[in-house]
């Protein structure tokens, strides 16, 4: 009797001991399975969440091997987007990985990462309404008339709806517009002529064209808008998206302030008499100091448009009001 109870216990401990080695084990999960699947891998039961790129991270350390998952359930799996709770899914050995993920790579797509949308520094509007001096006025074929429901209107506000005209030999206007105005003429501090002041002045769209006229509405107004402002077919220029030091062996001075103001602020528009052929560009930076031989910076500008001899810049930092004639040099952002 004693005997039998020895053999029955031998028998029981085989019989544990074979359930225990029938168990795969890897990347940190278990599952029960048969002799076949230990030698092939382990099959693994998709829960709620799940996607390849996971289960790969999961079992192998590194989420790119998910076309070796997706090649060893081809049958089930026909788009590896696409997997469902409660699937099972034949994970191979670590060992077999080396063999199939030269051949699972070429079958399998690239996986579509969603790309970081770039964020510029400037948008595009903001630097398409900053103005500009120009060596002569702007001229175009279109421009505004008067209100459509009051004739004698002259100022319009923001979605009015305006007439256009045209000039004789032109095409209709279709689509939509830069509304612009030659401002004033614009003097150094030495009294030399420099251009014209343009005033960029909102976005005007084009609605309806009739018989030798047409009429829109005023969809962006940046500054007052006038009877016989000129219409510029609407070009974006390019934002920036970054900011980069201009050149510190370049001297300038502030020559104009925005329209007619006498000192200038954060947020203002002023012109300097540095541009192109000085190697200045949109998106640097410059300083602008109170006065000549004191090393203080009062200011930073931000280059947006460029000319040949003039440049259009935003005040995104001051100290002391800025006014004419002060010294600009290139500076850090």
């Amino acid at each position: 009797m004693k005997k039998r109870t020895e053999k029955m216990d031998s028998i029981m401990v085989f019989i544990t001991v074979f359930i225990l080695l029938s168990v795969v084990c890897y990347g940190g999960v278990c599952v029960a399975g048969s002799g076949a699947e230990s030698t092939n891998g382990i099959f693994y039961r998709v829960k709620k969440g799940d996607t390849l790129w996971d289960i790969s991270q999961n079992f192998y350390g590194n989420p790119l091997y998910w076309p070796i998952i997706w090649d060893s359930n081809r049958r089930q799996v026909v788009n590896p987007h696409w997997i469902y709770p409660g699937e099972s899914l034949l994970i191979p050995h670590p060992s077999k990985v080396s063999l199939v993920k030269g051949e699972a790579y070429k079958k399998a797509p690239k996986p579509k990462l969603p790309r970081k949308k770039r964020i510029p520094k400037v948008t595009s509007e903001f630097i398409l309404l900053s103005p500009f001096i120009s060596p002569v006025p702007v001229s175009s074929p279109y421009r505004l008339g008067g209100s459509v429901y009051d004739p004698d209107r002259s100022a319009f506000d923001v979605h009015e709806k305006v007439l256009v005209y045209w000039a004789p030999g032109s095409p209709p206007p279709c689509g939509k517009f830069l509304v612009s105005r030659n401002e004033r003429r614009v003097r150094g501090p030495d009294k030399k002529f420099l251009g014209w002041e343009v005033m960029n002045l909102g976005i005007f769209r084009v609605t309806k064209v009739g018989k030798g006229k047409a009429q829109g509405v005023i969809e962006v107004m940046a500054f007052s808008i006038r009877k016989g402002d000129y219409l510029f077919p609407l070009e974006f220029p390019p934002p920036l998206y970054r900011l980069i030091p201009g050149p510190c062996d370049r001297k300038g001075m502030i020559v104009k302030l925005q329209e007619y103001k006498d000192v200038g602020g954060l947020m203002d528009f002023v012109f300097v008499n540095l541009g192109a052929c000085d190697g200045i560009v949109p998106g640097m930076v410059l300083n602008a100091y109170h006065e000549k031989g004191v090393e203080e910076v009062v200011g930073k500008l931000l280059v947006l448009r460029t000319l040949e001899k003039s440049s259009t810049c935003y005040i995104m930092k001051s100290k002391v009001p800025l006014e004419v004639g002060m010294e600009v040099r290139g500076g850090r952002p």
